[in-house]
């Protein structure tokens, strides 16, 4: 069955963690070319394997991690996808890691691992090639993501397999919990972590010795050459090899005026001088670092020196998104205020954009006075106060008195739990909280908030074409960074590579056709999970509202705006006028199986 001739093994590492049983599943080459692998491949499985109506947090949801054909090979930017039933939304759960994970699964000679069931006991499962055991976590209990991994190496004694790991967050079945690797990567957006913890596993380290199989060597090498070298001369932005994400902090604060600020309520920020890549460049990073095989080397790290509570204090970030959530979105106006709260999330394993999205929400609702302190165990949460901010994170990641049973559950639970006034100023989009660019400004980031197959990020493209191409690259497992420095080849590149990889002829239509293939499929998933629909695509009542200063003051949407946003994202994809997936649409697409989809 598994008749591949490059690119995959075709085999799926099954995992049935109540049983402890261990097997094989094997899909054909036919499947393969027909979603790719990465998101694609994990959502088919999700939506024939998952029944309709499955709870999240129970045993019958599945946690698939999923790499794509062009892991493991000379190909930069690869990642790791992450696949389940969400518990925030109802509907898809999928985000991405970055790292080593993703190459070493392929090296092992696995596409793709899915954990099903419940472990009786705290496990973590170690990955060896084609050796596979589950073992017992006790000891990790309630351990960070930081010792939780270190423990993980040692015990198996394997410095180098690459690990997943949960924190406290995942453990207490958090919602806005993430999956952790190599200490500050984050598979974070949407419950996976909660999803992880509900299956009793700690964590997983896989290391692979093996290669990943080539058609036809020569031309691939050839065409992966030139998307390294396009990837290592060309910069994704100017500045963006020397400033990483962090760039964006300080662009965005200034003029570009996109930075969510005080939960949304302005995205102007001249404090933002005291947060930004510049300052860091100054006072706090001392080096770049990249994953492994990519030219890019976005991510810096530091040491805090000179700061009262936290003085030689080693972190990654600013990130864009970190930087930000905790940063400018909670008041705070120093790197020594924001990357202590940075660090701390990827300890706990907290979402930095949900929880951050959460506590941002909470301050401004303490401070129009919907919201009093005893309601949160008498913390002073008002934008500003760093210290008020790591006890909410650290009520949230425990579950800990009001705040933590409060917050944990993210913003759209939480304004639906308080009532009156409070959802007009949670900054949502398909129940999750949204991540840290002001639609008003960086309108770019309206289609993917809202109609995007995840709802509230803001990596899934920025018009309907552009995110049924990134869709295409996710579902190769790349960065979105990377086709980024291949400007007007990105997708040029991709089919140049997946051809001679796999031995296919992918033209420009069947990439297109994938695209729109695996976009329909994530929205029949979450239409038949989650009701996904016209009704649920939403903007949050202030992205109508004009942005009150800056140089871009009084941008904002108007309902006819967005009415025809919506109707040309579905019109693209063949969906009826409700933006639900048509008969006609799931024959042409290859998706006669999605049928069901439609009954809601």
């Amino acid at each position: 069955m598994a008749n591949h001739k490059g690119g995959h093994f075709g085999k799926i590492l099954d995992i049935d963690l109540t049983s402890g049983n261990i097997s094989t599943k094997e899909y054909d080459e036919a499947l393969a070319r027909k979603f790719l692998g990465g998101t694609g491949l994990a959502t088919y499985y999700l939506y024939k394997e998952v029944p309709k109506g499955t709870d999240p947090m129970s045993p019958e949801n599945l946690l698939i991690l999923s790499s794509g054909p062009l892991c493991g090979t000379e190909c930069p930017g690869a990642r790791l996808s992450v696949n389940f039933k969400s518990p925030v939304s109802g509907g898809l759960g999928n985000s991405y890691v970055g790292g080593g994970f993703t190459s070493d699964l392929k090296w092992a000679g696995w596409d793709m691992v899915i954990l099903r069931g419940k472990a009786p006991k705290l496990s973590y499962i170690y990955i060896k090639d084609d050796q596979v055991e589950i073992l017992d976590a006790a000891a990790m209990a309630g351990k960070d993501t930081y010792e939780t991994e270190e423990m993980i190496k040692e015990e198996i004694a394997d410095p180098d397999a690459k690990c997943l790991v949960i924190g406290p967050a995942g453990e207490n079945l958090v919602p806005v919990a993430a999956i952790m690797s190599e200490r500050f990567k984050a598979a974070a957006r949407l419950g996976g972590g909660a999803v992880m913890g509900s299956k009793n596993v700690k964590g997983i380290a896989v290391h692979g010795t093996g290669a990943v199989p080539i058609a036809q060597p020569e031309a691939f090498h050839k065409a992966a050459e030139l998307a390294i070298n396009m990837s290592a001369n060309i910069d994704r932005a100017p500045g963006f090899r020397q400033f990483g994400t962090a760039l964006s902090l300080d662009q965005n604060g200034w003029y570009d005026t996109q930075l969510a600020t005080r939960n949304y309520q302005t995205a102007y920020y001249p404090d933002v001088a005291g947060l930004g890549g510049e300052e860091a460049t100054r006072n706090f990073w001392q080096k770049h670092a990249a994953c492994p095989g990519c030219q890019i080397h976005c991510m810096k790290f530091g040491v805090l020196r000179g700061t009262e509570n936290h003085d030689g204090l080693i972190a990654e970030g600013p990130e864009y998104e970190s930087g930000v959530m905790e940063g400018s979105n909670l008041g705070l106006a120093m790197l020594e205020e924001s990357m202590p709260l940075i660090e701390l999330c990827d300890a706990l394993g907290l979402d930095n954009i949900g929880a951050g999205n959460a506590v941002s929400f909470t301050m401004e609702l303490v401070e129009r006075g919907i919201l009093k302190p005893e309601d949160i165990d008498g913390i002073d949460a008002r934008f500003g106060n760093a210290e008020a901010a790591r006890q909410l994170f650290e009520a949230i990641a425990y579950k800990k008195g009001k705040a933590g049973a409060l917050l944990g559950q993210g913003t759209y639970a939480m304004a639906k739990q308080i009532g009156g006034d409070a959802p007009k100023y949670a900054c949502v989009a398909r129940k999750q909280g949204i991540a840290a660019w002001d639609p008003r400004t960086a309108r770019a980031m309206m289609p993917t908030y809202a109609l995007g197959p995840r709802g509230g990020v803001h990596t899934d493209g920025g018009n309907p074409k552009g995110i049924a191409d990134r869709v295409v690259g996710s579902s190769c497992c790349l960065c979105y960074f990377v086709p980024g420095t291949w400007a007007n080849r990105a997708n040029s590149n991709i089919i140049d590579m997946l051809n001679p990889l796999c031995g296919w002829t992918i033209d420009d239509a069947e990439f297109a056709l994938i695209g729109k293939r695996i976009i329909t499929l994530q929205r029949a998933y979450s239409h038949r999970e989650a009701g996904d629909s016209r009704a649920s695509d939403t903007a949050f009542d202030r992205s109508f509202t004009p942005l009150p200063e800056g140089p871009k003051a009084g941008a904002k949407w108007t309902k006819e705006e967005f009415k025809k946003l919506q109707d040309d994202y579905y019109a693209y994809f063949g969906w009826d006028d409700n933006g639900v997936p048509t008969e006609k649409c799931l024959k042409e697409y290859g998706l006669d199986f999605c049928m069901d989809s439609l009954k809601g």
